[in-house]
């Protein structure tokens, strides 16, 4: 996880150096984004004049099928065991340095498929700040799913609602939108603490 993070920096400073040079829009007042995705390649809308598009469907079978070869596939029984215990993975015969590298290149691939989703459905061109935090919301979401595919839709649902609901309450109520990442952190803290005593158990 630490290497991945630190790796954004690479990846930001690479997209940086294409939307500057060959990506680069000419009509865009020198300001640094990228040429506008065709109108073609545009995601439809599922609902008009709304923000919520086709991804959402996209989304949703990927985590299906993830959840799919997680639990019925052998990579999915391997990358699960080499996860949860590397040593006895390892003495199974698990080979754990191509199943990491192959879960790696894997998820920074839907990871990737993400950000096209976003740029097609959304935004409409690649900037720097394209990402004001998906990534680390990703790992809240992540945690609060218990690191399975199918609640992470559930997960998403609730920590998108939060942030949105937030933004709403301080437009129309002046409720500082802070209370979104106290809601989703308790959530978070909650979740981990749960999953604390259903591992261990205090003996007297």
């Amino acid at each position: 996880m630490v290497t991945t993070l630190l790796l954004n920096f690479v990846a930001v400073l690479f997209v940086s150096m294409m939307i500057e040079g060959p990506l680069k829009d000419s009509l865009a007042f020198g300001w640094p984004q990228s040429l506008p995705v065709a109108d073609n390649a545009v995601l439809p809308k599922l609902v008009e004049r709304s923000r919520l598009h086709i991804g959402l469907i996209v989304a949703i079978a990927i985590a299906v099928v993830v959840h799919l070869v997680h639990a019925r596939t052998v990579f999915g029984m391997q990358s699960k065991a080499a996860g949860l215990n590397p040593k006895a993975a390892k003495f199974a015969g698990v080979p754990l340095a191509s199943t990491l590298i192959k879960v790696a290149c894997l998820f920074g691939g839907l990871a990737g498929l993400a950000g096209a989703v976003e740029v097609m459905g959304v935004k409409g061109y690649v900037t720097t700040d394209l990402s004001p935090g998906f990534g680390y919301s990703g790992i809240i979401v992540a945690m609060l799913a218990n690191l399975h595919p199918i609640g992470v839709i559930a997960a998403a649902v609730f920590t998108a609602a939060t942030f949105v609901g937030a933004d709403g309450m301080s437009r129309a109520i002046g409720i500082p939108t802070y209370i979104a990442d106290v809601t989703v952190a308790l959530s978070l803290l909650t979740m981990l603490v749960a999953l604390f005593f259903t591992q261990y158990r205090i003996v007297k």
